[in-house]
């Protein structure tokens, strides 16, 4: 776990100097994911490059999501308070949604190892 820890880390600081690309909601969210991704995937079984690979792959589909929801905003910001309202309570929700996916997904790609490895061990 604490090979997991420093690899977020280091993960986050590249976030923090691609900062002037992402807002800083979209740098809560990557430290959120890879909090939950440290503390809650790497306990378990599964090799250890396949969980470092899995955190930088979650981290690459973050950023890139995150990045095309900031053109967008860009794009369809009206400058209406009414707007920014909206985004200030919907983009928390998008986050969520890109967080609990990718990190499902990563659960899932460790049990199917663990079920593999029962397998081969059992013939």
């Amino acid at each position: 776990m604490a090979v997991g820890l420093v690899f977020a880390v280091a993960i986050l600081l590249a976030h923090f100097q691609i900062g002037h690309i992402l807002d800083m909601s979209a740098l809560i969210a990557i430290s959120f994911f890879n909090l939950l991704f440290v503390f809650l995937l790497f306990p378990l079984e599964g090799p250890l490059l396949r969980k470092i690979m899995l955190l930088f792959v979650g981290n690459s589909v973050g950023v890139l999501y995150l990045i095309q929801l900031s053109f967008e905003e860009a794009f369809f910001f009206m400058n209406t308070s009414a707007f920014k309202i909206i985004i200030l309570v919907v983009k928390p929700i998008i986050d969520f949604v890109w967080i609990v996916s990718v990190w499902s997904v990563s659960l899932s790609v460790l049990a199917s190892y663990k079920r593999k490895t029962e397998r081969l061990e059992k013939s």
